[in-house]
C-alpha cells in the first residue's frame, strides 16, 4: 500500500511542478533583483547565525529540506492510503452486516449464494466509483483554488491520466476490498438471516 501510494503520491507531482515552476533555479540564472535578494537572505543568514554559507550551500540546502518535505507528505499520503483501505472494508463489512435480513428474503427468493456475492461485490465497486468521482471532483477544485492564488501555473503541470488513474485504481481496490465481506455475507444460513434482532 505504501508503494502504490508514494507511486501516486506527490512526488512525481512536485518534481514535474519544480521544473516548470522554476523552483530548482540556480543563482547564475537569476535577474538583477533576485540575486539581490538571494545575497541579502545569505548576508542575513550569515550574520544571524555567524555561520559562513555561500548561495550553493543556501539552494542545496533548501532542496535537502524539500525532497524531506516530499518523503514526509509521500508518507503522509501512504497513511491516509491505509486508513482509507481499512475504512472501506470496515464499512462494506458493517454495512452488509446490518442487512442480514434483506439477505435472507433474497435467498428466500432463490437467489443463489454466487448471486448475492456478485452483487454485494458489485455494489462495493460501485461506491469505490462514486466516492472517487466525488474525490476527484473535490481534489481538482482544491488545486485550482490553490494555482489562482499562489501559482497560476501549478492546475497546468496535473496530467490526465493522474484523474483517470485514480478513479481506477479505487474503484478496483473497493472491489478487492468488498470481496471479503460479500463472501461472508453469501455464506449466512436463512435462518440464521430471518431470526436476527436488526
Amino acid at each position: 500500500m505504501i508503494l502504490v501510494s508514494s507511486g501516486l503520491g506527490i512526488s512525481s507531482f512536485l518534481e514535474k511542478s519544480g521544473t516548470s515552476s522554476g523552483i530548482g533555479v540556480q543563482p547564475s540564472t537569476t535577474t538583477g533583483n533576485q540575486s539581490n535578494l538571494v545575497s541579502s537572505a545569505v548576508n542575513y543568514i550569515n550574520s544571524f547565525l555567524g555561520s559562513s554559507i555561500t548561495e550553493n550551500q543556501l539552494f542545496s540546502r533548501l532542496e535537502g529540506l524539500l525532497v524531506n518535505l516530499v518523503y514526509l507528505l509521500d508518507g503522509l499520503a501512504s497513511v491516509a492510503l491505509l486508513i482509507g483501505v481499512l475504512g472501506i472494508m470496515n464499512t462494506m463489512g458493517f454495512n452488509l452486516s446490518e442487512r442480514r435480513r434483506e439477505i435472507g428474503l433474497l435467498k428466500c427468493m432463490g437467489f443463489t449464494k454466487r448471486e448475492i456475492f456478485i452483487s454485494c461485490t458489485l455494489e462495493s465497486g460501485l461506491l469505490g466509483f462514486i466516492g472517487s468521482i466525488i474525490g476527484v471532483i473535490i481534489g481538482t477544485l482544491g488545486i485550482w483554488l490553490i494555482s489562482v492564488f499562489l501559482a497560476p501555473d501549478l492546475f497546468n503541470v496535473l496530467p490526465l491520466w493522474l484523474f483517470v488513474g485514480t478513479i481506477a485504481i479505487t474503484t478496483l481496490l473497493s472491489l478487492i476490498l468488498g470481496l471479503y465481506p460479500a463472501w461472508f455475507t453469501s455464506q449466512i444460513k436463512v435462518e440464521e438471516a430471518l431470526l436476527c434482532d436488526y
